[in-house]
């Protein structure tokens, strides 16, 4: 019996060796270059060009050997930071075509990562994510977790940038998870550190400051052990988490931790430390500083005024470097800060230059931003009514955060199930193979004890034969509990992704700004899949709708101040006419929501298209119903030609909610006329 528990033993371990032996071994350094990337100016890379030409000319002639194209590799991951344009893809070309051509795929993915980065670099933003993508689909087929969780970050980060909150959020997220299992990875660092600033756009400084509390616990865990960051990489790390946690502090009011975090984070400034973050310490100081004086009623003087002088060089110094992000931030605290001290005039001088950076770099939400600023601040006619549409887009998006934060988590639970049903097939295999191990070593033991003791036999047989049907039950039973947790997970899986089409919205999305080419058939093919989508989201949405949306507002009002700020190309006269005893506002939320986007997508079409001088959008009542037209003195158009968009079709869908049929006359050089009624 001794013999036969060695033997057990030893399968035993053979079966464990069997299952460690098919995961990866391989462990690849995080590219800390690419981590704490910093912007630089144009001489410095002009000059880091000319200084790698010898070495880039030197690579474009080597052969493809394992030694070659690591430094080809290497070569590369400099001349990503320069503007040497033509030497850069004429380099990366060559490796991706060694990398295919010996099936390296870590070169693959680096040269990828590669390419994004000098686009990142080149602000051409959806290039670079574009190759993030690609970088990440190499890894997954390698196996990579922790790589695939770093570049995961690094779209969470770009999107950021792109002012893409929500969405980053998600990548953010899934970073964090797959990250955990590395703890000496470091950017977890700056992952919870994006987290923190995505809640910061949304007003959630209290989650936000959680979130950056964490990252500090983190990084003073490796204070002085520098297991996870050098010396200086950490000393900068700690320097932009104390900025952020004192941005905190000041959208908190709390202008005096503003500054002590802000202090705190000097002290780790060194003799190498980046001159642009120390800019950013000392700007964040001296606006809390600002603050605290018109909190005290001080008397703003010239000492006052230099604090903002000390935002404005920090400007100019993201400028110089190309970092337009961090340009666009100072451009508009130093807005918020002038109209503080009651300086207007250079308070709308800097919000217009933070529109303006914004709207060349194509970034919605930071010109949005912009926007709101001037037009809160200025007076004029209708201001009220201004504030009351831009109260009422923030109120829309927070019912959209809310549709989109739900599909996140359905997203992240479902990653999570799938993960957990991986190890839940290793824990099966680990049983199998264990039980098979059981089985052997029984039937060893039972022809070992049939050679000593004959007369045994029949029973020993008949042992054997119950203790393999116990375990063949076992087994069974087993197969069967898993079947059914598995059915019950595809079902769930099946009902999630039925419900998460907003994921699927934007994946196609993505698809589309990244499609660059001249097969119509596949752009056909996702514009439908995208009218399928819509009508799903649409519903979603018609089932948050807030009943209280419309409480405070006559439902003729909102649609009189859309008509009041209509304004195209070709100085359209709009007029809205109706009877004043309209019973409008008896209608549900969804009727007024459907009636209101018909009427707004009606009149988006007349600023797009119809070139006209007069529209008119009438309500007329009838028994018990009324009429809506909006009609146009334009272009017209042939009512059986193909249209392009789904504007049409999104009315129609909407009318048939109401009810009632969109009704649409028109021809050419004969205007549109466009009718639907309501019931009330």
């Amino acid at each position: 019996m001794k013999r036969l528990r060695h033997i057990n033993f030893f399968l035993v371990v053979i079966a464990l060796l069997l299952v460690n032996c098919t995961r990866s071994k391989i462990v690849h350094e995080t590219d800390y270059d690419q981590l704490y990337a910093v912007w630089h100016d144009n001489d410095y890379k002009d000059s880091l060009a000319l200084a790698l030409k010898p070495a880039v000319e030197k690579a474009l002639t080597l052969k493809n050997t394992v030694d070659n194209r690591f430094y080809i590799d290497s070569v590369l991951s400099q001349l990503r930071w320069t503007r040497d344009s033509v030497s850069f893809f004429k380099l990366s070309d060559k490796a991706v075509e060694y990398a295919k051509n010996k099936s390296d795929e870590y070169m693959l993915a680096n040269i990828y990562n590669d390419i994004g980065m000098y686009y990142h670099d080149s602000n051409v933003l959806d290039s670079t994510y574009y190759y993030y993508i690609k970088a990440e689909n190499v890894y997954k087929t390698i196996g990579d977790s922790m790589k695939i969780g770093e570049m995961e970050f690094y779209q969470a980060r770009l999107l950021f940038e792109k002012g893409l909150t929500m969405e980053s959020e998600v990548k953010v997220s899934n970073a964090l998870h797959l990250l955990q299992k590395y703890p000496l990875n470091p950017v977890p660092f700056e992952a919870n550190q994006l987290m923190a600033l995505c809640l910061l756009e949304r007003n959630d400084y209290v989650n936000a400051k959680s979130y950056l509390l964490t990252a500090l616990t983190l990084m003073q865990k490796d204070l002085n052990k520098n297991k996870i960051l050098g010396k200086k990489e950490l000393s900068t790390a700690l320097m932009m988490l104390y900025y952020n946690l004192s941005e905190v502090s000041y959208y908190l009011g709390d202008y005096m931790k503003a500054s002590e975090y802000a202090a705190l984070g000097l002290t780790h400034r060194t003799p190498n430390s980046l001159s642009i973050i120390v800019s950013f310490l000392e700007s964040n100081i001296a606006k809390a500083d600002l603050m605290l004086a018109v909190k005290d009623n001080k008397e703003i003087g010239a000492k006052e005024k230099s604090y903002i002088t000390k935002l404005e060089k920090t400007y100019e110094h993201s400028l110089d470097i190309n970092n337009y992000f961090s340009a666009n931030e100072m451009a508009i605290s130093t807005a918020e800060l002038y109209f503080a001290i009651h300086d207007n005039v250079k308070a709308f001088e800097w919000a217009e230059k933070s529109y303006q950076l914004s709207k060349d770099r194509d970034i919605k939400v930071a010109q949005r931003k912009a926007l709101e600023f001037i037009v809160t601040h200025k007076d004029y006619e209708n201001n009220e009514q201004v504030k009351e549409i831009i109260k009422l887009t923030h109120d829309l998006d927070e019912i959209d955060y809310a549709t989109r934060n739900k599909f996140a988590r359905i997203a992240y639970e479902t990653e999570k199930i799938e993960t957990e049903n991986v190890e839940l097939k290793e824990v099966i295999m680990m049983l199998f193979i264990t039980s098979l191990s059981i089985i052997l070593a029984l039937l060893l033991g039972v022809y070992v004890y049939r050679l000593k003791n004959k007369n045994r036999e029949i029973r020993l047989i008949k042992g054997q034969q119950e203790a393999n049907e116990s375990i063949y039950q076992l087994i069974l039973e087993r197969g069967m509990i898993a079947t059914e947790v598995k059915t019950a997970v595809r079902n769930k899986i099946a009902r999630d992704i039925h419900d998460g089409v907003v994921n699927g919205i934007f994946t196609i999305r993505f698809n589309l700004q990244q499609l660059q080419t001249e097969n119509e058939s596949l752009k056909s093919i996702l514009i439908t899949e995208l009218l399928q989508l819509e009508k799903s989201t649409r519903d979603i949405s018609h089932s948050l709708i807030d009943n209280e949306l419309f409480k405070d507002t006559k439902f003729l009002s909102l649609v009189e101040e859309l008509v009041m700020l209509q304004k195209n190309q070709w100085n359209t006269n709009f007029t809205l006419e109706y009877e004043e005893d309209l019973a409008l506002d008896n209608l549900t939320a969804i009727e007024k929501v459907n009636t209101y986007f018909i009427i707004r997508e009606a009149i988006h079409n007349v600023n797009k298209y119809s070139e006209a001088s007069q529209c008119t959008i009438s309500f007329v009542k009838d028994v018990d119903s009324v009429e809506i037209k909006i009609k146009d003195n334009g272009v017209g158009f042939e009512l059986h030609s193909k249209a392009d968009g789904i504007g049409l079709a999104n009315m129609s869908e909407r009318a048939l909610s109401l009810h009632s049929k969109l009704v649409m006359y028109s021809e050419k050089g004969c205007g549109v006329e466009v009718l639907f009624k309501i019931s009330v």
